[in-house]
């Protein structure tokens, strides 16, 4: 069968979807053969004659093989018929050239002599071979010897006919779910670069951007006006007289923080040089004066109510 083409494609060639539609309905089978009855009836022929010659060589091999294996195998057959038997075999063979044939002439009458003892040993190693053959075909149902032709027959049409036709139509229906799954697919990625693209080049995004692109222009219009207007418009004296004055008191405040630093830090290293044992004395020193503080204000405040 053709393998299945893309609708796409067909619709792209008109002439070749016209050839492959032809191809299709008038020129093949589903399976593969050709619908022109005259060529059909030749290649019925070639192949009935072409089963022929090989069930004939098929059969002509398995009778020299059980023959090559009868003395192993036949335990009724006479041990003078060994030798004979293997002899005809290598002859069927094509093992002994013709120039040998005349020398062997007395064991090929032999062999004819007794074929009547050759072949009934021979039948029943085919029977228990096709007892064999019957057992693997159904092992829990075994069918007869008469009813395994049958049976070949039917399970050489279902590999050869039936199966093939199946998987055929098996591989049609997977390339046509797979064309409909690729389908999808590119469905869904022409859709998400769609929302992507409207959502982050969309037309709310680009207004959004134009927006913010038209402010900052405005806003870098507005500074440069500024700046020109504080270049062509001085500030009047008034203003510019205030602003000394405040850089002034500025400068002042300036520089009495700079002592007061300068005069922490002085105090902060006298500290420093105190070390530990001056730092407690200074401690004491002061809870002394506080006590003696309060006592003194606590005298001022009895001889004040003239106790």
């Amino acid at each position: 069968m053709l393998p299945p083409v893309d609708s796409a494609v067909l619709q792209r060639n008109p002439n070749f979807e016209a050839l492959y539609k032809d191809l299709c309905t008038r020129k093949l089978n589903p399976d593969g053969s050709t619908q022109e009855r005259k060529k059909q009836r030749m290649h019925d022929d070639i192949r009935r004659n072409l089963t022929t010659l090989r069930t004939n060589l098929h059969t002509s091999r398995t009778l020299i093989q059980t023959l090559s294996d009868l003395p192993s195998k036949a335990t009724s057959l006479p041990p003078e018929l060994h030798s004979v038997i293997e002899l005809a075999t290598a002859q069927l063979s094509g093992y002994i050239p013709p120039s040998d044939r005349a020398i062997l002439a007395a064991d090929i009458e032999t062999f004819l002599s007794h074929l009547p003892t050759i072949s009934a040993a021979l039948s029943t190693q085919l029977t228990t071979i096709a007892d064999l053959l019957c057992t693997i075909c159904d092992p829990k149902n075994p069918p007869s010897i008469d009813a395994l032709p049958a049976r070949a027959e039917k399970l050489r049409d279902a590999a050869t006919t039936a199966l093939p036709a199946d998987l055929a139509e098996a591989k049609l229906h997977l390339a046509n779910t797979a064309y409909a799954v690729l389908t999808t697919h590119r469905t869904l990625l022409q859709t998400s670069i769609r929302i992507l693209e409207q959502t982050q080049h969309g037309t709310l995004t680009r207004t959004t951007k134009s927006r913010a692109e038209h402010l900052h222009a405005r806003a870098a219009l507005l500074g440069l006006q500024a700046r020109i207007h504080t270049h062509t418009h001085p500030p009047p004296a008034e203003f510019v007289a205030a602003l000394k004055n405040f850089k002034a008191e500025q400068g002042a405040s300036e520089k009495g923080l700079r002592d007061r630093e300068a005069l922490a830090r002085r105090e902060l290293e006298l500290y420093r040089g105190a070390g530990e044992k001056g730092m407690r004395d200074l401690a004491r020193r002061k809870v002394w004066l506080r006590g003696e503080i309060e006592r003194v204000e606590a005298e001022i405040g009895s001889l004040e109510r003239g106790e």
